[in-house]
């Protein structure tokens, strides 16, 4: 698997070109969250904004073409795989049959069933293993990582945290040591007045890739929270894990909230109008990538790989919401 990957300078800019490119072709009858999300997820691709669209468009139809039905990828998830799979250089039928072979190991393992979460997982470990065939060693590390995170909760814990398992799995460390330094990253973040809850046990899988103590990732996570309060922008849960990526940046609170701020008013101005949830998200991606950008040497995480592979998870949590949201509205309109 050959990457494609490149930082860049202005993602703003980046990102509003892709994301111009790939709305042309676009039927008045389509959602366009897909192409925003999908415009994000491949803002480190090198090429010609035209050339990464045509890219993505093409990678597109092929998982669409290599999905058996009982494996189809809906289209709103699709076009975001489809930009992390050009992202990394992979093909979709490569992809495809490592879906079918690792999901068989997923059930060895007795992890939980469900193919939109159990897809992005084996998404971002095929991105670890840079293409190579997912191992048993690793599917069973992430089952052991999974029965670490349903001891501490047995309730919240499902297969929504099956991505989160799958990055952690790349991590150093025993299951053991790293699931207990995202409970005690749970544990700061509550008594930071955090509300308790999937969204939070995510936001803490995310934190605990840093190299920061736990009490210290909480402060500047809930310092940020803070910050966004003062100045008009309300927090809600599902916003947290974009505070956990910005917990990652290492300048003051003040920059990172303007940052953002002044980044989604730039989104404001993009038409289709984008809801606030999503210029929220894609405001905090972007502001991530253009202050971790100049810091790559001397950030918490190793280098543009790891700056790559936290943009997987944050585009898979993104994907799954907007899903969910599809899906809501068509089941709506059935109803009617």
């Amino acid at each position: 698997m050959k990457n494609r990957i490149a930082l860049p300078e202005d993602p703003m800019s980046r990102f509003r070109s892709l994301y111009e490119a790939l709305e042309k072709d676009r039927r008045w009858w389509r959602d366009s969250r897909r192409l925003r999300y999908a415009a994000m997820a491949a803002v480190g691709c090198e090429g010609t904004p035209v050339n990464v669209a045509e890219g993505i468009r093409r990678m597109g139809k092929a998982l669409q073409e290599a999905s058996p039905w009982h494996l189809n990828v809906g289209a709103h998830l699709r076009f975001i795989v489809a930009a992390l799979l050009y992202q990394n250089g992979d093909s979709a039928r490569g992809f495809m049959n490592e879906l079918r072979r690792v999901r068989k190991m997923f059930r060895g393992e007795r992890l939980p069933r469900a193919l939109m979460f159990e897809l992005i997982a084996i998404l971002i470990l095929r991105i670890q293993a840079d293409g190579t065939a997912i191992t048993q060693h690793t599917v069973r590390r992430v089952r052991e990582i999974y029965d670490e995170m349903k001891r501490h909760h047995r309730f919240l814990t499902g297969a929504d945290d099956l991505p989160a398992c799958a990055i952690l799995a790349g991590q150093q460390g025993t299951p053991t040591n790293l699931v207990d330094k995202t409970e005690a990253i749970y544990s700061e973040l509550r008594a930071e007045g955090f509300q308790r809850g999937d969204p939070l046990q995510t936001t803490a899988n995310v934190l605990s890739l840093a190299q920061s103590s736990p009490h210290d990732l909480a402060g500047r996570t809930a310092r940020l929270k803070e910050g966004f309060k003062k100045n008009g922008v309300r927090i809600h849960q599902r916003d947290y894990d974009e505070l956990a990526i910005l917990s990652f940046l290492s300048q003051q609170t003040a920059r990172i909230v303007d940052r953002v701020r002044a980044n989604r008013e730039q989104l404001k101005k993009i038409r289709p109008k984008i809801d606030r949830a999503t210029a929220f998200d894609l405001a905090a991606g972007i502001t991530f990538l253009e202050l971790a950008s100049r810091q790559v040497d001397t950030t918490t995480l190793s280098g543009a790989k790891a700056l790559i592979d936290m943009q997987a998870i944050v585009a898979a949590q993104q994907a799954v919401l907007v899903c969910a949201a599809g899906a809501a509205v068509a089941a709506g309109a059935s109803a009617g």
